[in-house]
């Protein structure tokens, strides 16, 4: 209630409608924003330009008895360590990492997946020589030499990339 002391307080009131000026305002800006992103994707090259898969292969065997044969595990963490010093972030992505079969054995098997971006043979270029640096790092690091045999299989890491 008002009475002559307090005058009646002012509501709340909506906003007008918008007019049918500022809705076609609105959409023409959606229009040119969809416009824009639309030619962006025409034009961008493709993101993924191959997707492989790279597997390790080494002696493996028991932790106790076998210390200090190489690790096809080792090898393959050795490689993405080598794609991260000498490869651009941007240009892959290393994803389903796994290998060897218990936990106190040495692996003889490793394989992840990586998904290359952009110039496809620059980019297996890359992978390839960050590989086999990867690899070479585990052999040296145990001191395993070409044509070294333990147990009567070779006992240098191997590597296969494919597709």
């Amino acid at each position: 209630m008002a009475s002559a002391s307090h005058p009646p307080q002012a509501r709340w009131a909506p906003a007008p409608p918008k007019t049918n000026t500022d809705q076609e305002h609105i959409m023409s800006k959606r229009w040119i924003a969809a416009g824009a992103m639309l030619a962006s994707l025409l034009t961008a090259p493709l993101a993924l330009a191959e997707s492989v898969t790279v597997s390790f292969q080494g002696p493996g065997g028991h932790s106790n008895g076998n210390y200090g044969r190489t690790s096809a595990v080792h090898a393959a963490a050795r490689a993405i360590t080598k794609m991260a010093e000498t490869m651009d972030a941007a240009s892959y992505t290393v994803s389903g990492f796994g290998g060897g079969n218990s936990v106190n054995s040495i692996a003889s098997d490793a394989v992840f997946k990586v998904d290359l971006k952009g110039d496809a043979v620059a980019g297996r270029q890359a992978l390839t020589a960050a590989v086999a640096a990867g690899v070479q790092a585990e052999n040296d690091f145990r001191g395993v030499k070409p044509g070294d045999l333990t147990g009567g299989v070779p006992a240098a890491i191997s590597y296969v990339i494919s597709p």
